[in-house]
Protein backbone atom coordinates (compact mmCIF):
# COMPACT_ATOMS: atom_id res chain seq x y z
CA UNK A 1 0.00 0.00 0.00
CA UNK A 2 0.83 3.75 0.22
CA UNK A 3 2.01 3.83 3.64
CA UNK A 4 4.27 1.10 2.88
CA UNK A 5 6.06 2.19 0.01
CA UNK A 6 6.56 5.67 1.59
CA UNK A 7 7.95 3.58 4.50
CA UNK A 8 10.46 1.50 2.11
CA UNK A 9 11.56 5.30 0.81
CA UNK A 10 12.06 6.54 3.80
CA UNK A 11 14.20 3.58 5.33
CA UNK A 12 15.75 3.09 1.92
CA UNK A 13 17.74 6.86 2.16
CA UNK A 14 18.29 6.45 5.55
CA UNK A 15 20.67 3.35 5.72
CA UNK A 16 21.81 4.90 2.11
CA UNK A 17 22.88 8.43 4.36
CA UNK A 18 20.83 10.19 1.97
CA UNK A 19 18.61 12.12 4.27
CA UNK A 20 14.80 11.54 4.77
CA UNK A 21 13.75 15.36 3.31
CA UNK A 22 17.07 15.69 1.21
CA UNK A 23 16.47 15.87 -2.45
CA UNK A 24 18.88 13.42 -3.17
CA UNK A 25 16.43 11.01 -0.76
CA UNK A 26 14.11 8.32 -2.47
CA UNK A 27 10.66 9.41 -2.57
CA UNK A 28 7.15 8.63 -4.38
CA UNK A 29 6.78 10.09 -7.22
CA UNK A 30 4.08 13.13 -7.79
CA UNK A 31 2.19 12.05 -11.23
CA UNK A 32 4.17 15.04 -12.98
CA UNK A 33 7.40 13.55 -12.10
CA UNK A 34 6.20 10.14 -13.50
CA UNK A 35 4.66 11.56 -16.93
CA UNK A 36 8.46 13.38 -16.86
CA UNK A 37 9.86 9.87 -16.80
CA UNK A 38 7.76 7.87 -19.48
CA UNK A 39 9.37 7.63 -22.51
CA UNK A 40 8.59 10.72 -24.67
CA UNK A 41 7.19 8.92 -27.65
CA UNK A 42 4.30 7.79 -25.33
CA UNK A 43 3.76 11.92 -24.18
CA UNK A 44 2.30 12.25 -28.08
CA UNK A 45 -1.46 11.78 -26.33
CA UNK A 46 -3.41 8.57 -27.66
CA UNK A 47 -2.49 7.73 -30.89
CA UNK A 48 1.10 7.19 -29.86
CA UNK A 49 -0.57 4.83 -26.33
CA UNK A 50 0.38 1.49 -26.63
CA UNK A 51 -2.42 -0.12 -24.78
CA UNK A 52 -4.78 1.46 -27.75
CA UNK A 53 -3.76 -0.32 -30.28
CA UNK A 54 -2.02 -3.78 -29.12
CA UNK A 55 -2.87 -6.39 -26.76
CA UNK A 56 -0.58 -8.32 -24.69
CA UNK A 57 0.49 -10.96 -27.66
CA UNK A 58 2.53 -7.60 -28.86
CA UNK A 59 3.09 -5.72 -25.86
CA UNK A 60 6.28 -7.91 -24.95
CA UNK A 61 7.37 -6.75 -28.36
CA UNK A 62 6.93 -3.19 -27.39
CA UNK A 63 8.79 -3.57 -24.28
CA UNK A 64 5.81 -3.68 -21.59
CA UNK A 65 4.41 -5.62 -19.39
CA UNK A 66 0.76 -4.59 -19.32
CA UNK A 67 -2.61 -6.62 -21.18
CA UNK A 68 -1.34 -10.05 -19.84
CA UNK A 69 1.96 -9.87 -21.81
CA UNK A 70 3.50 -12.65 -19.54
CA UNK A 71 0.95 -13.35 -16.84
CA UNK A 72 2.75 -11.66 -13.67
CA UNK A 73 5.37 -9.64 -12.91
CA UNK A 74 9.25 -9.52 -14.42
CA UNK A 75 11.82 -8.45 -13.53
CA UNK A 76 12.69 -4.44 -13.57
CA UNK A 77 15.50 -4.83 -16.18
CA UNK A 78 13.28 -7.35 -18.35
CA UNK A 79 13.38 -4.55 -20.99
CA UNK A 80 14.97 -1.45 -22.16
CA UNK A 81 15.10 1.51 -20.02
CA UNK A 82 12.46 4.67 -21.78
CA UNK A 83 14.81 7.74 -22.95
CA UNK A 84 14.49 8.93 -19.29
CA UNK A 85 17.06 6.26 -18.13
CA UNK A 86 14.29 4.64 -15.61
CA UNK A 87 12.81 1.31 -15.74
CA UNK A 88 9.44 0.03 -16.07
CA UNK A 89 7.50 3.20 -15.97
CA UNK A 90 4.71 1.75 -17.98
CA UNK A 91 3.66 -1.43 -16.84
CA UNK A 92 4.67 -4.48 -14.70
CA UNK A 93 3.29 -2.68 -11.56
CA UNK A 94 0.86 0.17 -10.13
CA UNK A 95 3.06 3.12 -9.50
CA UNK A 96 2.30 5.01 -6.20
CA UNK A 97 1.87 9.34 -6.52
CA UNK A 98 2.36 11.36 -3.92
CA UNK A 99 -0.86 13.08 -5.27
CA UNK A 100 -4.54 12.73 -4.29
CA UNK A 101 -6.89 11.24 -6.51
CA UNK A 102 -9.27 14.30 -7.15
CA UNK A 103 -11.95 15.46 -9.76
CA UNK A 104 -10.87 17.06 -12.90
CA UNK A 105 -11.86 21.01 -12.73
CA UNK A 106 -15.99 20.62 -13.76
CA UNK A 107 -16.22 17.18 -12.90
CA UNK A 108 -19.94 16.06 -12.24
CA UNK A 109 -21.45 12.41 -11.78
CA UNK A 110 -24.23 10.72 -14.49
CA UNK A 111 -27.12 10.10 -13.25
CA UNK A 112 -27.23 6.87 -15.04
CA UNK A 113 -23.40 6.04 -14.39
CA UNK A 114 -22.75 4.83 -11.13
CA UNK A 115 -18.86 6.54 -10.29
CA UNK A 116 -16.86 4.15 -8.19
CA UNK A 117 -14.32 7.13 -8.19
CA UNK A 118 -16.20 10.00 -6.54
CA UNK A 119 -15.75 8.27 -2.70
CA UNK A 120 -12.32 8.48 -3.35
CA UNK A 121 -11.96 12.76 -3.66
CA UNK A 122 -11.61 12.49 0.20
CA UNK A 123 -8.04 13.49 0.49
CA UNK A 124 -7.49 10.23 1.35
CA UNK A 125 -7.01 8.52 -1.59
CA UNK A 126 -3.49 8.40 -3.55
CA UNK A 127 -3.49 8.44 -7.27
CA UNK A 128 -1.75 5.30 -8.96
CA UNK A 129 0.12 5.04 -12.07
CA UNK A 130 1.67 3.18 -15.15
CA UNK A 131 -0.87 -0.16 -14.98
CA UNK A 132 0.47 -3.49 -13.77
CA UNK A 133 0.86 -6.44 -16.01
CA UNK A 134 -2.78 -7.46 -15.82
CA UNK A 135 -3.74 -4.36 -16.61
CA UNK A 136 -6.34 -3.44 -19.71
CA UNK A 137 -7.75 -0.99 -21.32
CA UNK A 138 -8.14 2.50 -19.41
CA UNK A 139 -6.15 1.23 -16.66
CA UNK A 140 -3.72 -0.04 -18.43
CA UNK A 141 -2.85 3.28 -20.01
Amino acid sequence: NYHEAKAYASWLSEKEGRGISQPASYHILTELQHKRILDKSLLDGPSRDPVMYHGGDTMAARGFNLNLAFGSETPVDLFPAASSGFYDVMGNTWEWCEDHFNPLPGFKTHHVYDDFSLPCFDGEHHVIHAGSWISTGDEAS
